[in-house]
């Protein structure tokens, strides 16, 4: 497991973000969870959002879903067709899942100012590059060596 770089706040437990964003990490889980029991594949489907979703080349939900895609892949993905026997089904699945703000994180730990984010158990922390961008009671700073010291508590 790598660590994040100083300065690291901690994500507050009590906040409607932490809430939210752990309400969305379970959503996907269940979700996953459905879609192998429903159509008996583990690997090779990703979604991005509802409406932009798809399968891998070379996995088994590839050859599961190979009608079901369009020919035109990127980087070895494929989108599902929107008028494919599949899609609505998985659209909402997918549409089940908690939204979050995508740009929460800008808004709390400033623009661009973040060098990475990590869940550590139940802990979420984010790495900055600047504390003085930092605002309001949504995020605590936390000591780095505690910060190390619950990462090394989970590794045991």
């Amino acid at each position: 497991m790598q660590t994040l770089d100083a300065p690291v706040y901690e994500v507050n437990p009590e906040s409607d973000w932490y809430k939210s964003a752990s309400r969305r990490k379970e959503d996907i889980t269940n979700f996953f969870n459905k879609f192998e029991e429903k159509y008996g594949v583990k690997e090779g489907f990703s979604f991005y959002t509802s409406e932009y979703f798809g399968v891998y080349e070379g996995t088994e939900a590839y050859e599961l879903f190979k009608n079901d895609i369009l020919k035109k892949q990127k980087d070895g993905f494929y989108p599902f067709k929107k008028r494919s026997k599949h899609f609505r089904e998985i659209k909402t699945l997918i549409d089940q899942i908690e939204k979050v703000n995508p740009f929460k994180t800008h808004d709390v730990l400033g623009l661009n100012n973040i060098s990475a984010s990590q869940w550590v158990g139940d802990r979420w922390f984010f790495g900055v590059k600047h504390k003085e961008y930092v605002k309001g009671n949504e995020v605590t700073p936390i000591d780095y060596k505690e910060y190390l010291k619950v990462v090394m508590n989970t590794l045991e």
